[in-house]
Protein backbone atom coordinates (compact mmCIF):
# COMPACT_ATOMS: atom_id res chain seq x y z
CA UNK A 1 0.00 0.00 0.00
CA UNK A 2 2.98 2.05 0.81
CA UNK A 3 4.73 1.82 -2.46
CA UNK A 4 1.46 2.38 -4.33
CA UNK A 5 0.72 6.00 -2.40
CA UNK A 6 4.19 6.63 -3.06
CA UNK A 7 4.19 6.04 -6.77
CA UNK A 8 0.27 8.36 -6.71
CA UNK A 9 1.51 11.38 -4.38
CA UNK A 10 4.99 11.76 -5.65
CA UNK A 11 4.29 13.84 -8.61
CA UNK A 12 1.96 15.87 -6.35
CA UNK A 13 3.93 16.86 -3.82
CA UNK A 14 7.28 17.90 -6.05
CA UNK A 15 4.50 19.73 -7.78
CA UNK A 16 3.31 21.26 -4.44
CA UNK A 17 6.77 22.07 -3.55
CA UNK A 18 7.69 23.77 -6.59
CA UNK A 19 4.95 25.65 -6.64
CA UNK A 20 4.69 27.20 -2.45
CA UNK A 21 7.82 26.23 -0.85
CA UNK A 22 9.02 29.76 -1.87
CA UNK A 23 7.23 33.04 -2.06
CA UNK A 24 9.55 35.80 -3.02
CA UNK A 25 8.66 39.65 -3.43
CA UNK A 26 11.17 41.28 -5.60
CA UNK A 27 10.71 43.82 -3.52
CA UNK A 28 11.91 42.07 -0.34
CA UNK A 29 14.74 39.86 -1.92
CA UNK A 30 16.77 43.05 -3.68
CA UNK A 31 16.14 44.77 0.04
CA UNK A 32 17.62 41.88 2.46
CA UNK A 33 20.11 40.74 0.21
CA UNK A 34 22.07 44.79 -0.38
CA UNK A 35 21.39 45.37 3.24
CA UNK A 36 23.45 42.51 4.23
CA UNK A 37 26.12 42.67 1.39
CA UNK A 38 26.70 46.56 1.95
CA UNK A 39 26.98 45.57 5.76
CA UNK A 40 29.60 43.10 5.27
CA UNK A 41 31.66 45.48 2.66
CA UNK A 42 31.63 47.97 5.21
CA UNK A 43 32.97 45.25 7.68
CA UNK A 44 31.07 47.03 10.35
CA UNK A 45 28.80 43.88 11.00
CA UNK A 46 28.96 40.56 12.58
CA UNK A 47 26.61 39.30 10.41
CA UNK A 48 29.71 38.19 7.58
CA UNK A 49 33.02 38.27 7.03
CA UNK A 50 35.42 39.27 3.77
CA UNK A 51 38.10 36.62 2.71
CA UNK A 52 40.22 37.60 0.70
CA UNK A 53 41.62 35.02 -1.64
CA UNK A 54 43.75 33.98 -4.40
CA UNK A 55 42.18 31.89 -7.31
CA UNK A 56 45.50 30.77 -8.56
CA UNK A 57 46.15 29.07 -5.43
CA UNK A 58 43.27 29.41 -2.63
CA UNK A 59 40.79 26.75 -3.61
CA UNK A 60 37.12 26.41 -2.34
CA UNK A 61 34.04 23.88 -2.10
CA UNK A 62 30.52 25.11 -1.56
CA UNK A 63 27.98 23.16 -0.55
CA UNK A 64 24.26 24.01 1.12
CA UNK A 65 21.39 21.78 2.19
CA UNK A 66 22.52 19.01 3.54
CA UNK A 67 19.43 19.31 5.45
CA UNK A 68 20.37 16.39 8.29
CA UNK A 69 17.89 14.78 9.87
CA UNK A 70 18.10 11.67 12.77
CA UNK A 71 18.04 8.77 10.49
CA UNK A 72 14.07 8.05 10.40
CA UNK A 73 11.75 8.20 7.79
CA UNK A 74 11.96 12.07 7.14
CA UNK A 75 15.46 12.43 7.32
CA UNK A 76 16.28 13.71 3.48
CA UNK A 77 19.88 13.43 3.97
CA UNK A 78 20.97 9.69 5.69
CA UNK A 79 20.64 7.76 1.90
CA UNK A 80 23.38 10.95 0.94
CA UNK A 81 26.19 10.91 4.01
CA UNK A 82 28.71 8.43 2.33
CA UNK A 83 28.61 10.37 -0.94
CA UNK A 84 29.30 13.53 1.43
CA UNK A 85 32.13 12.11 3.48
CA UNK A 86 34.06 11.10 0.46
CA UNK A 87 33.70 14.60 -1.05
CA UNK A 88 34.78 16.52 1.85
CA UNK A 89 38.14 13.58 2.28
CA UNK A 90 38.75 14.24 -1.16
CA UNK A 91 38.80 18.36 -0.38
CA UNK A 92 40.51 17.60 2.77
CA UNK A 93 43.01 15.81 1.05
CA UNK A 94 42.88 18.30 -1.42
CA UNK A 95 44.15 21.43 0.87
CA UNK A 96 40.46 22.80 -0.34
CA UNK A 97 38.64 25.48 2.20
CA UNK A 98 34.90 24.36 3.02
CA UNK A 99 31.95 26.74 3.05
CA UNK A 100 28.97 25.09 4.55
CA UNK A 101 26.23 27.40 3.02
CA UNK A 102 23.15 26.80 5.31
CA UNK A 103 20.27 24.43 6.20
CA UNK A 104 23.26 21.95 7.29
CA UNK A 105 21.06 20.54 9.46
CA UNK A 106 17.26 20.09 9.69
CA UNK A 107 16.06 21.77 12.60
CA UNK A 108 12.51 22.62 11.67
CA UNK A 109 11.86 19.27 11.92
CA UNK A 110 14.18 17.76 14.69
CA UNK A 111 16.21 19.18 17.79
CA UNK A 112 19.57 20.07 17.28
CA UNK A 113 20.61 17.66 19.78
CA UNK A 114 19.03 14.83 18.07
CA UNK A 115 20.48 15.75 14.63
CA UNK A 116 24.12 15.92 15.86
CA UNK A 117 23.69 12.63 17.81
CA UNK A 118 22.66 10.70 14.30
CA UNK A 119 25.54 12.06 12.43
CA UNK A 120 28.93 12.40 13.89
CA UNK A 121 30.73 11.21 11.59
CA UNK A 122 30.20 13.45 8.54
CA UNK A 123 30.05 16.14 11.11
CA UNK A 124 33.59 15.10 12.21
CA UNK A 125 34.39 15.30 8.53
CA UNK A 126 33.65 19.16 8.25
CA UNK A 127 35.10 19.28 11.64
CA UNK A 128 38.11 18.18 9.99
CA UNK A 129 38.39 21.71 8.13
CA UNK A 130 38.86 23.53 10.90
CA UNK A 131 42.40 22.14 11.37
CA UNK A 132 43.71 24.67 9.00
CA UNK A 133 41.66 27.17 9.21
CA UNK A 134 39.65 26.02 6.79
CA UNK A 135 35.92 26.24 7.52
CA UNK A 136 33.75 28.25 6.84
CA UNK A 137 29.56 28.65 7.43
CA UNK A 138 26.53 30.44 7.56
CA UNK A 139 23.15 29.46 8.05
CA UNK A 140 20.27 29.08 6.19
CA UNK A 141 16.32 28.74 7.34
CA UNK A 142 15.93 25.91 8.62
CA UNK A 143 19.11 25.82 10.75
CA UNK A 144 18.25 29.38 11.61
CA UNK A 145 19.46 28.47 15.61
CA UNK A 146 22.89 28.57 14.44
CA UNK A 147 22.34 32.96 14.22
CA UNK A 148 22.81 32.24 18.06
CA UNK A 149 26.16 31.74 19.32
CA UNK A 150 25.24 30.49 22.36
CA UNK A 151 23.75 27.29 20.72
CA UNK A 152 25.96 27.05 18.32
CA UNK A 153 28.88 26.60 21.44
CA UNK A 154 25.77 24.69 23.48
CA UNK A 155 25.64 22.32 20.70
CA UNK A 156 28.36 22.14 18.42
CA UNK A 157 31.20 22.48 20.49
CA UNK A 158 31.90 19.14 20.99
CA UNK A 159 32.56 18.38 17.82
CA UNK A 160 34.39 21.86 16.31
CA UNK A 161 37.63 22.08 18.65
CA UNK A 162 38.14 25.63 17.71
CA UNK A 163 35.29 28.72 18.24
CA UNK A 164 32.88 28.67 15.90
CA UNK A 165 31.39 31.46 13.80
CA UNK A 166 28.14 31.25 11.94
CA UNK A 167 27.56 34.21 9.18
CA UNK A 168 24.50 35.26 7.49
CA UNK A 169 27.10 36.04 4.05
CA UNK A 170 30.67 35.41 3.56
CA UNK A 171 32.52 37.62 0.50
CA UNK A 172 34.97 35.99 -1.00
CA UNK A 173 37.18 39.24 -2.35
CA UNK A 174 39.87 38.87 -5.19
CA UNK A 175 41.63 41.36 -7.38
CA UNK A 176 41.61 40.85 -11.48
CA UNK A 177 44.34 41.88 -13.43
CA UNK A 178 43.47 45.20 -13.79
CA UNK A 179 43.34 45.29 -9.83
CA UNK A 180 40.07 45.74 -9.87
CA UNK A 181 38.36 44.40 -6.97
CA UNK A 182 36.04 41.61 -7.46
CA UNK A 183 33.49 40.11 -4.72
CA UNK A 184 32.16 36.79 -4.41
CA UNK A 185 29.20 36.72 -2.58
CA UNK A 186 27.80 33.39 -0.52
CA UNK A 187 24.85 33.04 1.11
CA UNK A 188 21.87 30.55 2.00
CA UNK A 189 19.73 32.63 -0.09
CA UNK A 190 16.16 32.48 1.89
CA UNK A 191 16.67 36.20 2.54
CA UNK A 192 13.57 38.30 1.91
CA UNK A 193 11.27 34.98 0.99
CA UNK A 194 8.69 35.48 3.73
CA UNK A 195 7.95 31.91 3.69
CA UNK A 196 11.06 30.82 4.69
CA UNK A 197 13.11 33.59 6.11
CA UNK A 198 12.33 33.03 9.81
CA UNK A 199 8.55 32.36 9.09
CA UNK A 200 6.48 30.43 12.44
CA UNK A 201 3.84 29.39 9.97
CA UNK A 202 5.79 27.76 7.68
CA UNK A 203 8.27 25.74 10.47
CA UNK A 204 4.84 24.59 12.24
CA UNK A 205 3.48 22.63 9.22
CA UNK A 206 6.81 21.71 8.48
CA UNK A 207 7.45 20.02 11.62
CA UNK A 208 3.57 18.92 12.44
CA UNK A 209 2.09 18.30 8.95
CA UNK A 210 4.59 16.99 6.11
CA UNK A 211 6.98 15.06 8.48
CA UNK A 212 4.28 12.96 9.32
CA UNK A 213 3.71 12.69 5.34
CA UNK A 214 7.10 12.15 4.74
CA UNK A 215 7.52 9.57 7.24
CA UNK A 216 4.26 7.32 6.43
CA UNK A 217 5.02 7.51 2.87
CA UNK A 218 9.02 7.69 2.76
CA UNK A 219 9.25 10.22 0.58
CA UNK A 220 12.25 12.54 -0.57
CA UNK A 221 10.50 15.08 -2.69
CA UNK A 222 14.40 16.27 -4.17
CA UNK A 223 14.67 15.21 -6.87
CA UNK A 224 17.81 15.03 -9.22
CA UNK A 225 19.11 17.78 -10.85
CA UNK A 226 18.31 17.07 -14.42
CA UNK A 227 19.53 21.04 -15.80
CA UNK A 228 21.58 23.94 -14.12
CA UNK A 229 19.06 26.97 -15.53
CA UNK A 230 16.96 29.11 -14.48
CA UNK A 231 13.27 27.43 -13.60
CA UNK A 232 12.67 28.71 -10.07
CA UNK A 233 11.33 31.64 -9.28
CA UNK A 234 13.66 32.44 -6.02
CA UNK A 235 16.69 31.70 -8.45
CA UNK A 236 15.48 34.47 -11.44
CA UNK A 237 15.67 37.29 -8.53
CA UNK A 238 18.85 35.77 -7.07
CA UNK A 239 19.64 36.51 -10.77
CA UNK A 240 18.30 39.74 -11.33
CA UNK A 241 19.64 40.99 -8.31
CA UNK A 242 22.97 40.19 -9.04
CA UNK A 243 23.09 41.10 -12.27
CA UNK A 244 22.62 45.29 -11.22
CA UNK A 245 25.72 45.21 -9.72
CA UNK A 246 29.08 45.77 -10.62
CA UNK A 247 32.16 43.22 -10.20
CA UNK A 248 30.13 40.95 -7.92
CA UNK A 249 29.06 36.85 -8.30
CA UNK A 250 26.54 35.88 -6.11
CA UNK A 251 26.59 32.02 -4.63
CA UNK A 252 23.61 31.03 -2.19
CA UNK A 253 21.49 27.76 -2.31
CA UNK A 254 18.12 27.31 -0.60
CA UNK A 255 16.43 26.41 -3.53
CA UNK A 256 17.94 22.51 -4.01
CA UNK A 257 17.86 23.63 -8.21
CA UNK A 258 21.92 23.71 -9.63
CA UNK A 259 22.52 27.14 -11.60
CA UNK A 260 25.84 27.57 -13.21
CA UNK A 261 26.23 30.86 -13.97
CA UNK A 262 23.02 32.08 -14.47
CA UNK A 263 22.14 29.11 -16.96
CA UNK A 264 24.26 31.11 -19.75
CA UNK A 265 26.78 28.17 -19.97
CA UNK A 266 24.76 24.94 -20.21
CA UNK A 267 23.38 23.27 -22.73
CA UNK A 268 19.77 23.00 -21.93
CA UNK A 269 17.78 26.50 -23.55
CA UNK A 270 18.35 29.69 -21.86
CA UNK A 271 15.31 31.20 -20.61
CA UNK A 272 14.72 35.34 -20.86
CA UNK A 273 14.72 36.39 -17.05
CA UNK A 274 12.52 39.29 -17.61
CA UNK A 275 11.09 42.04 -20.27
CA UNK A 276 14.65 44.65 -19.50
CA UNK A 277 16.77 41.97 -21.09
CA UNK A 278 16.34 42.32 -24.63
CA UNK A 279 17.73 38.73 -25.97
CA UNK A 280 18.11 35.41 -24.23
CA UNK A 281 21.98 35.63 -23.08
CA UNK A 282 22.12 35.78 -19.24
CA UNK A 283 25.17 37.32 -17.58
CA UNK A 284 27.12 35.04 -15.82
CA UNK A 285 26.49 36.51 -11.94
CA UNK A 286 24.44 34.06 -10.56
CA UNK A 287 25.02 30.27 -8.93
CA UNK A 288 23.45 27.94 -7.22
CA UNK A 289 25.21 24.96 -5.36
CA UNK A 290 22.31 22.83 -5.81
CA UNK A 291 21.82 20.29 -2.74
CA UNK A 292 23.29 17.21 -0.65
CA UNK A 293 19.53 15.60 -0.36
CA UNK A 294 18.73 14.66 -3.71
CA UNK A 295 16.56 11.27 -3.60
CA UNK A 296 19.26 9.30 -5.88
CA UNK A 297 21.97 9.67 -3.52
CA UNK A 298 23.74 12.30 -5.39
CA UNK A 299 25.06 15.51 -4.00
CA UNK A 300 26.04 18.98 -6.33
CA UNK A 301 28.43 22.17 -5.11
CA UNK A 302 29.97 24.74 -6.46
CA UNK A 303 33.78 24.66 -7.14
CA UNK A 304 36.18 27.74 -7.07
CA UNK A 305 39.38 25.98 -7.81
CA UNK A 306 42.32 26.55 -10.16
CA UNK A 307 41.08 29.79 -11.17
CA UNK A 308 37.94 28.24 -12.51
CA UNK A 309 33.87 27.78 -11.52
CA UNK A 310 32.77 24.08 -11.51
CA UNK A 311 29.40 22.89 -10.95
CA UNK A 312 30.28 19.02 -9.60
CA UNK A 313 28.47 16.07 -8.45
CA UNK A 314 28.93 13.26 -6.42
CA UNK A 315 27.68 9.94 -7.26
CA UNK A 316 28.22 6.13 -6.29
CA UNK A 317 28.64 4.44 -9.60
CA UNK A 318 29.10 0.54 -9.24
CA UNK A 319 30.34 1.44 -5.62
CA UNK A 320 32.47 3.97 -6.51
CA UNK A 321 32.31 7.17 -5.10
CA UNK A 322 33.33 10.16 -7.34
CA UNK A 323 33.30 13.55 -8.92
CA UNK A 324 31.97 14.59 -11.96
CA UNK A 325 32.23 18.18 -13.19
CA UNK A 326 28.57 18.84 -14.85
CA UNK A 327 29.95 22.60 -16.03
CA UNK A 328 32.83 24.55 -15.85
CA UNK A 329 34.45 28.03 -16.74
CA UNK A 330 37.54 29.26 -16.24
CA UNK A 331 36.75 32.73 -13.77
CA UNK A 332 38.64 35.07 -16.18
CA UNK A 333 35.80 34.55 -18.71
CA UNK A 334 33.44 35.19 -16.42
CA UNK A 335 34.71 38.29 -15.35
CA UNK A 336 35.08 39.27 -18.94
CA UNK A 337 31.47 38.51 -19.54
CA UNK A 338 30.42 40.65 -16.57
Amino acid sequence: MRGLLQKILMPFFVWLAEKFSAAPRQEDVFKSLSGLYNEIDTKDTSRGIVVTFNPAIDNFIIFSDQHKGTKNFDDDFENNELNYIAALQYYQQQSYSFINLGDAEELWKNTADKVIAAYPVALNAEANFQDANKYYRTFGNHDLQWKNNLDVLLHLKTIFPKPLSVYEGIVLRTLTDEKIPVDIFCTHGHQGDKMSDNNAISTWIIAHIWAPVQRFLRLNINTPANDSTLRNKHNRLMYEWSSSLKNMLLITGHTHKPVFASGKYTNAPVHKINTAINDNITKPTYFNTGCCCFNDGDITGIEIAQGYFRLVKWKNKNGVRGRIILEEKRLKDLLNDL
